[in-house]
């Protein structure tokens, strides 16, 4: 057995198990390559996913925060191509504070969730992205400059009613999205 192996599986492990152990994740890369960015979330009520890549001359950001509400910032900039996803739901029920006893009629509950999806794949430009995720509803903000394609959706839903929204470019383009989902007027966010 090559002990040289067995001691940078145990140094990966270790690292990976840190990294689990974080409230807080900030990377930044510069590279003249290639590279790939990933992070993920999964929470009670809360998710969120996002993957980056680049192909050649590349500055790549993320700042992820765990406690609270989930908060995400990413920053694109790049010569080459960069293949975007990122996927944020959020799920709320409210508490029942009344004792609903089997023979007594049953407390109507509104149970909203929602859903933002953003994916691309571009020749080269920018991408800034600030996702959040919370109690008090979902908020997003989506700026792109360059050239390739892009889809943006959201998806909200309430008991009975569903709300669908999806943008689509390609091509050249600049993209300015702001998302406020969950209620309540948009508070500048």
């Amino acid at each position: 057995m090559n002990w040289y192996y067995v001691g940078a599986g145990a140094i990966c492990l270790f690292i990976g198990w840190q990294f689990s152990q974080a409230d807080m994740i900030s990377t930044s890369i510069s590279c003249d390559g290639a590279a790939l960015l990933s992070g993920s979330f999964i929470g009670l009520n809360q998710s969120y996913n996002q993957h980056l890549f680049t192909d050649d001359r590349a500055v790549l950001s993320r700042d992820l925060r765990f406690t609270g509400p989930v908060e995400s910032t990413i920053q694109v900039n790049s010569s080459g191509a960069i293949g975007y996803d990122e996927y944020a739901k959020n799920h709320r029920i409210p508490d029942v504070t009344s004792f609903l006893c089997s023979f007594m009629g049953t407390k109507s509950e509104e149970r909203r969730s929602e859903e933002l999806t953003s994916s691309g794949l571009m020749q080269n430009g920018q991408i800034i992205s600030t996702k959040k995720v919370g109690e008090e509803g979902t908020r997003s903000r989506t700026l792109i400059n360059g050239t390739g394609q892009v889809s943006l959706s959201t998806e909200t839903r309430s008991n009975n009613t569903t709300e669908n929204s999806r943008t689509y470019a390609a091509g050249p383009m600049q993209v300015s999205e702001v998302v406020a989902l969950g209620g309540g007027e948009y508070d500048g966010w």
